[in-house]
């Protein structure tokens, strides 16, 4: 969407932030956690502020970047959420734990390397700003743990809501901008590409992000948020078929050098988390 849609990227987020928002405000009222401490709904809150600076990093390099490399170094979330939780709750790691530790990272950095025709000089190069995307990472993990933090007390619909409009708040803060409102408003009335922003970034966010909270509040962070660590291996695989078969879906260009690094990347990545899940 961000390379075939015509949708500039303010305009996108504009869009990320406010149908979050829209869905929260309606939700909200409603059905107003009454009852909530002031703190509790800031809380909740911040999940969305937090969240909106991890999405608007992805989406800036997903710009700019291949999907296969960035989505790896964002599946990083599950990591930080360990290591927080030792630094900010006193819970040690095992050896084995630290070695999906060095297994993320070790992916993250690899998935900034371009080999051959892809790199500037024809070599193997490192690109230093995907350690924004680590930074992404970083603050979706603390999100994560506020959502845990808030889950007795807030119901699965007010937290999911309450995090809407934090991202609503802080999107339309950095974007809300005339021409970008302008090119939004233009693109919502084109029938044959505004319903699938609509659904895509709009109401299938808001339902994963139901199903995502509900699993926190039942169980294990980690081992919650390990489960989207497989993403990244699925999307080398869409990549890979339609680089085969359907090039012309995908913004990506592709060397052989540059397919084994994501592969490896990503196998990286998903051993991590896995490792996380039943360590």
């Amino acid at each position: 969407m961000l390379s075939g849609f015509g949708l500039g990227l303010p305009s996108f987020n504009l869009f990320v932030g406010g149908s979050q928002g829209f869905f929260g405000i309606i939700v909200l009222l409603f059905s107003f956690p009454v009852g909530a401490e002031f703190e509790i709904i800031v809380h909740a809150w911040s999940i969305g502020a937090l969240q909106a600076f991890t999405l608007i990093f992805m989406f800036w390099m997903l710009k700019r970047e291949d999907p296969s490399r960035v989505i790896p170094a964002m599946q990083t979330a599950p990591i930080y959420v360990a290591l927080l939780a030792w630094v900010l709750f006193d819970e040690s790691l095992s050896s084995l734990q630290w070695v999906a530790v060095l297994l993320a990272v070790g992916g993250s950095v690899l998935v900034s390397v371009r080999v051959g025709s892809l790199s500037p000089n024809g070599k193997i190069s490192f690109q230093p700003i995907f350690l924004l995307l680590a930074v992404g990472a970083l603050l979706g993990a603390s999100s994560q743990l506020i959502t845990k933090s808030v889950v007795d007390d807030l119901s699965t619909l007010h937290i999911v809501s309450l995090r809407g409009i934090g991202l609503f708040t802080i999107m339309w803060a950095v974007f809300a901008r005339p021409a970008a409102l302008r090119e939004l408003g233009s693109f919502m009335k084109m029938p044959n590409r505004a319903p699938w922003v609509i659904v895509a970034e709009g109401i299938m966010p808001f339902s994963g992000h139901l199903l995502v909270t509900y699993a926190i509040g039942k169980g294990p962070i980690a081992l919650v948020l390990s489960l989207g660590g497989a993403r990244p291996i699925f999307l080398f695989m869409m990549t890979a078929l339609a680089a085969r078969f359907a090039p012309t879906m995908i913004f990506e260009k592709l060397t052989r050098g540059d397919m084994v690094l994501k592969l490896v990347s990503a196998s990286m990545v998903v051993a991590a988390v896995v490792i996380i899940s039943v360590a």
